[in-house]
């Protein structure tokens, strides 16, 4: 049995053990293989494929005026891409971009493929559309989350989420800036009044947490 197979077998289960057709369409799907820092798609391109990650990570983002990057979402092991669904469902082309933040191992279906399991595939069929409705769900509450969250608190909870077992979180301001959806100077500047309050410490690319418990009091809601 091929490696493919085994990984989809284990990350998609309930293919695997659903209806003949479902199972059929994931054994006859393409593998293919990205390396890390490579687009998967851009945004005005067409979409051919849909497409399930086994192994790495891809990071969707839009680009708006002037080159700022935001980040929309991240697609996982055993998820497949949002935009991509729709994409795929619709005909219309790529609003945002996707790039492998690590090397990627993935299946790819055809988009005539596609449809047609979307007709005689019930368990492919209950897969796509569950998945496409909870990944929305989570971008929502990421947008609420930009939109409504200020960007101080957003910023202490990321430091937290990524911080090492020394304090050290190796990024960039623009690296963070992208993760919050927010502008390079906003973080540093954001970053500047932690380090003088003690909280942290700025390096070359790298921030280290001098106080974690307050920056957990900071993130919290309502402080």
């Amino acid at each position: 049995m091929a490696a493919e197979t085994v990984a989809w077998r284990t990350l998609f289960a309930e293919l695997a053990n659903a209806d003949a057709r479902s199972a059929a369409v994931m054994d006859g799907a393409q593998p293919i293989s990205m390396p890390a820092a490579q687009y998967v798609f851009r945004a005005g391109a067409p979409c051919v494929n849909y497409v399930l990650v086994l192994e790495g990570r891809v990071r969707v983002q839009l680009i708006g005026e002037g080159g700022r990057e935001a980040m929309l979402y991240r697609v996982l092991p055993g998820q497949s891409c949002i935009l991509t669904t729709c994409c795929v469902l619709s005909g219309d082309a790529y609003p945002a971009e996707g790039f492998t933040e690590a090397p990627v191992q993935a299946l790819a279906i055809s988009k005539p493929a596609f449809d047609q399991a979307l007709e005689s595939a019930p368990a492919f069929r209950r897969f796509v559309f569950t998945n496409l409705g909870g990944r929305i769900a989570e971008v929502i509450a990421r947008m609420e989350e930009v939109t409504f969250r200020p960007v101080e608190r957003r910023l202490a909870a990321f430091l937290l989420s990524r911080v090492g077992a020394a304090g050290n979180i190796a990024a960039t301001h623009q690296e963070i800036a992208v993760e919050l959806g927010s502008s390079r100077e906003v973080v540093s500047r954001q970053l500047k009044r932690l380090e003088h309050q003690g909280l942290v410490r700025l390096g070359r690319s790298s921030v280290t947490v001098c106080d974690p418990g307050a920056l957990r009091r900071l993130a919290e809601p309502g402080i």
